[in-house]
Order: C-alpha cells, then sequence, then structure tokens
C-alpha cells in the first residue's frame, strides 16, 4: 500500500467526517432554538435547484447552480442538510475501510455508496417533514392573496416548480410554488394566486 497516498487519502476522509458531522450537529442545535428551518442549500445568495433536464444553468452571484427540467426527480435532494450528511458519512465510512481494505476503489466506494445513500435519506426525511409542516395545523389555502418572497428561482410558463416564502397564520412558511407567467428568480416578490394539489401555491411576480 501507499503510504503517501493513504495518509492523503484518510486526512480527506477526517475533514470530511468532522466538517460534516459538526455542519450536522450545528443545523440541530440552531434548529432546536428556532433558527434554522431552511430545508435548501443557501448561503447569501446560493442556491442548489435540481429539477434534471438537459439543460444546465451556472450563474456567479454567490453562487448560484441550476440544473433544470420537468421531472423534478432530484428537486430539493441537494439540500444543506443532505450534502452534510453526505460529507459525515463519506468521511466515516472511509476512515473504517482504511482500516479494513487494501484496495482503494473498495474504499472509495464503500466510501460513496455510504455518503450518497445517507444523502437521499436525508433529503427524503426533510421533504415529509416539510410536507407533514404543511399539512399540518397551517391551510395552505390562507396563503391566497397573501405576497411573499421566492427562496427558489420558479421556472416559467409552468415548467417547474421552484420555492417560496410567506407568513401564514403568524407563522413564515415554505411552500413549493408554480407559475404560469414568466420565470420569477430567486429573491424576487411574489403574490399567490391559488393553490394546486396538496402543497403547491400557483404564483406570480408581485
Amino acid at each position: 500500500m501507499n503510504t503517501e497516498g493513504c495518509d492523503v487519502e484518510e486526512t480527506i476522509y477526517t475533514v470530511c467526517a468532522v466538517a460534516g458531522g459538526v455542519l450536522v450537529l450545528l443545523q440541530v442545535v440552531l434548529q432546536s432554538l428556532g433558527m434554522f428551518a431552511e430545508t435548501d442549500f443557501d448561503a447569501g445568495s446560493a442556491d442548489v435547484d435540481m429539477d434534471v433536464d438537459m439543460d444546465v444553468h451556472t450563474d456567479v452571484d454567490g453562487a448560484e447552480i441550476d440544473a433544470e427540467g420537468h421531472g423534478n426527480v432530484f428537486f430539493g435532494v441537494l439540500s444543506f442538510k443532505a450534502l452534510c450528511a453526505f460529507a459525515a458519512l463519506f468521511g466515516l465510512t472511509g476512515l473504517i475501510m482504511v482500516t479494513r481494505s487494501n484496495e482503494l476503489f473498495v474504499r472509495v466506494g464503500a466510501a460513496l455508496g455510504a455518503g450518497v445513500t445517507g444523502m437521499f435519506v436525508v433529503a427524503m426525511l426533510m421533504r415529509g417533514l416539510a410536507r407533514l409542516q404543511s399539512s399540518g395545523n397551517v391551510h395552505i389555502r390562507n396563503a391566497i392573496g397573501k405576497t411573499g418572497s421566492c427562496y427558489l428561482r420558479i421556472p416559467g410558463h409552468g415548467e417547474g416548480r421552484g420555492k417560496v416564502t410567506l407568513e401564514i397564520q403568524g407563522r413564515s412558511m415554505q411552500f413549493e410554488a408554480r407559475t404560469d407567467g414568466e420565470e420569477i428568480a430567486t429573491g424576487a416578490r411574489i403574490r399567490v394566486l391559488g393553490v394546486e394539489g396538496d402543497d403547491t401555491l400557483t404564483v406570480v411576480e408581485n
């Protein structure tokens, strides 16, 4: 085994495990104090919005990365919590595998597998919690006519979904949203026109 290469690999795993674990713990603490309630990666004006299509858009305004489309297969998967979970599990699994296997591809494969699995599990849990929150005590139809802001860019002409933030029943809430009009950029003011399904708002730029 290449000792120097193994040391570098172990350092990478350690950094990922520590950084991911600390960030996950920090989010749990802040969320328990009501200071962290976002489910999608947001740093300044940084968004990760994955809708799946062959059209990839990159915009540097802080850091915005969009892969948009019509399937919504990965919508919300690359949330900040999910990415932190990936880093933590990737690092921890890699550190365990370093002591158990001499094969690089086995170690990396196991670490990646654990990280991706954790990322998807966390993403699905966050989506489930968000739906429970929006369908619990809060009646989504009370949002009709209210104004708020666009949290994740909403593709125009009903071609995809984004997210909006607005105050409803005295609480700041996030909902999935679509628009039949022009694309609505992140940060733009919106007005709710109606409700589609159980958890999606129809909005226009205000």
